[in-house]
């Protein structure tokens, strides 16, 4: 397909099949054919002049691709596909909320003894923070509130400029910023909440807080 008049020898052979196996296991036959297929048809971001030979590099390369473009498209699929709507029993609500606080409150709490920080992932701190506030566990002044909308702004704005792959990331930052876009007002917030709480976990950790009697709370 790519015009190479060469074939691998034995032991090249042997490196690009155990390369295929080692790191492309979820690749079936014909989803290798269909990468170079799309790769003749210019549809797959990689050179198509493998200089002479069909190296492991390069057949790497182009089935990188190929993956990243299957789960773009398969992302497509499960967000265009119909939702199935399933009502939660209580029972059912209970033991969610449980592991929940569980998995994001009462493990990570636990960790920081041995990591130094509360690390959850920072949507789950915001919803933690929300959760904190409804049961009055926390409360917020102005000057807090203000304190924690800047730290949220800068580390937003720090994440969009570590991501080296495009300049749009940090433009779109400034874009939606400077248009008071809603979505990144709301984006602003949901991580002054996680700062905030991640912030206040540490507190209750220092102050010796039993995480269990707090969680029960909830």
């Amino acid at each position: 397909m790519l015009g190479s008049k060469t074939a691998p020898s034995d032991e090249e052979y042997f490196i690009l099949k155990e390369i295929l196996i080692e790191n492309f296991k979820d690749f079936s036959p014909q989803e290798i054919l269909n990468a170079f297929n799309l790769l003749v048809a210019g549809k797959l971001n990689v050179e198509a002049d493998k200089y002479g030979k069909i190296s492991a590099a390069y057949l790497g390369k182009v089935l990188i691709a190929y993956r990243e473009l299957r789960h773009k498209e398969l992302a497509k699929e499960l967000k265009d596909a119909p939702k199935d709507v399933k009502i939660a029993s209580e029972e059912e609500k209970k033991n969610i909320r449980k592991e929940f606080l569980n998995n994001c409150l009462i493990k990570p709490f636990k960790n920081i003894e041995i990591k130094g920080a509360f690390e959850v992932d920072k949507h789950s701190a915001s919803i933690l923070f929300q959760l904190f506030r409804r049961v009055n566990l926390i409360e917020v002044s102005e000057e807090d509130e203000e304190k924690y909308k800047k730290l949220a702004f800068e580390d937003l704005k720090q994440e969009a400029a570590k991501d080296n792959k495009s300049y749009k990331p940090m433009k779109n930052f400034f874009e939606g910023v400077r248009s008071k876009d809603k979505s990144m007002d709301k984006k602003i917030l949901e991580r002054a909440c996680g700062i905030y709480f991640c912030d206040y976990a540490l507190k209750l950790y220092e102050n010796k807080k039993d995480i269990n009697l707090i969680a029960e709370k909830l």
